[in-house]
């Protein structure tokens, strides 16, 4: 019985014993003599436009690589015969009997393995990301690395309730923005581009933000703005904080909730005139009648008592840090080397220094400030975690560029072993474009 001609001819990439059994892969010659308008040479044409993959085509492996990017498979499964896990009885899959596929041969001119398998993984990635905008939750858990308390939501619906076209702009009038993970409930991000994870985490953060702080509200133009204070990651207490990038790393907690981020606003920040005078006292009265409504204490002071009982050292920023801390044993902290005074004038050398054009007076300052170092470190050996936060804090704090490389060590070594490595993601991502200025939204990059 005569086989049939494989399609492909000669040119046929398969390698299967199979497809060469049942198929013939004549070579067809090329008769020059032939009359261009004679029946065989009309046939050879049809034949040669019918097929792709010959070798005189311009890209004889084109059908084969959108072939790969589906991820299609050979018809039928073949015996795996020469399997060594299933004949070696020490192995898990020792007589188990398993069928294969064998794939097609890719020749070297399909290009690079990215051309297959790029543009799988940007469908995946987009799939991945519409389905996250569908859920806020989770898109600010798998883009933030946090959980939000349960004031964020509510102060959401607060502001549906005052106007649900465009809650995000309802304190806008005012001279408030809502901002951070509110663009996630504003749908903000539906239609954004997508971008890296670092920039998810650098989204409205300013340049004294520590990983702690989290912004939700901005003063519009300038660089005073609200957010979530969380000593752990997995904190959703709901302590809000205040800081003014503009002068400097201060931050003040002065609330327990976002509530208490809006009034606070209302009654020391917001530009009175005339004109915004009986809307912000109206804005301020809707606030305090939908808290209560709500079960939500205003001006609460319990949870920011029990924080302060658990601060271990104030740090250049205010806020102060807590760590786990055995007080008895002495367990978990240790106050650093020098002064916080001493400390400042050692930081203050580093001032205006670029390590990459004047590695001599980054040694020198650097002389003074490595044995507080070292000494962090030693104490992070001997399981006083809060001390290497602490140096590494008050090192960002100064707002040195030239000193990122020494805080680096210091943030990773105590994240880690303090269990809190989504601040690891966030400071790292910080110092890669640690931006100075108030226009730090990343829908608008």
């Amino acid at each position: 019985m005569d086989k049939p001609d494989c399609k492909y001819g000669a040119s046929c990439y398969q390698k299967n014993p199979v497809h060469k059994e049942k198929y013939r892969h004549p070579v067809v010659e090329k008769d020059e003599s032939k009359n261009q308008n004679s029946p065989q040479k009309i046939a050879d044409d049809t034949s040669e436009s019918s097929s792709k993959r010959r070798s005189h085509s311009p890209n004889p492996s084109e059908d084969l690589l959108e072939e790969v990017k589906k991820c299609k498979r050979p018809p039928t499964p073949e015996k795996d015969h020469n399997n060594r896990e299933e004949s070696d009885q020490s192995h898990e899959y020792y007589g188990m009997t398993r069928q294969r596929y064998t794939l097609p041969e890719v020749p070297m001119d399909v290009g690079l393995m990215s051309d297959i398998y790029d543009p799988q993984i940007e469908f995946s990635k987009k799939a991945e990301y519409q389905e996250l905008c569908a859920d806020p939750k989770q898109f600010i858990k798998h883009k933030f690395l946090v959980d939000m308390p349960h004031c964020f939501d509510s102060l959401w619906k607060f502001c549906e309730s005052k106007s649900s076209d465009k809650p995000g702009e309802v304190f806008d009038k005012l001279g408030l923005r809502l901002v951070g993970a509110f663009d996630v409930l504003a749908k903000k991000f539906n239609d954004a581009k997508m971008h890296e994870p670092g920039d998810y985490l650098r989204h409205w953060r300013f340049y004294y933000d520590p990983p702690e702080f989290q912004t939700i509200l901005v003063k519009k133009g300038t660089g005073l703005h609200y957010g979530y204070w969380r000593d752990s990651p997995s904190d959703t207490a709901g302590l809000v904080a205040v800081n003014d990038v503009n002068k400097g790393c201060e931050f003040k907690l002065i609330g327990e909730n976002a509530f208490d981020a809006v009034i606070h606003f209302l009654d020391h920040e917001v530009t009175t005139t005339p004109f915004n005078k009986a809307q912000t006292a109206t804005m301020r009265k809707s606030l305090e009648e939908w808290a209560k409504e709500h079960n939500i204490k205003l001006k609460g002071q319990d949870q920011l008592r029990a924080r302060n009982k658990a601060v271990v050292c104030k740090t250049f920023h205010k806020a102060g840090i807590v760590v786990p801390f055995d007080r008895k044993k002495e367990l978990g902290y240790r106050e650093l080397l020098e002064s916080d005074a001493n400390l400042k004038k050692i930081l203050s050398k580093f001032d205006g220094i670029d390590k990459a054009t004047n590695k001599a007076g980054f040694d020198t300052a650097m002389a003074e400030l490595q044995p507080i170092v070292t000494g962090a470190f030693i104490a992070v050996d001997e399981c006083d975690f809060g001390t290497a936060l602490e140096l590494a804090v008050d090192l960002f704090c100064s707002g040195a560029p030239c000193l990122h490389d020494v805080m680096k060590p210091l943030f990773v070594t105590a994240y880690s072993m303090l269990k809190r490595p989504q601040y690891i993601a966030i400071m790292k991502s910080h110092l890669d474009n640690r931006r100075k200025g108030i226009e730090l939204d990343l829908l608008h990059k």
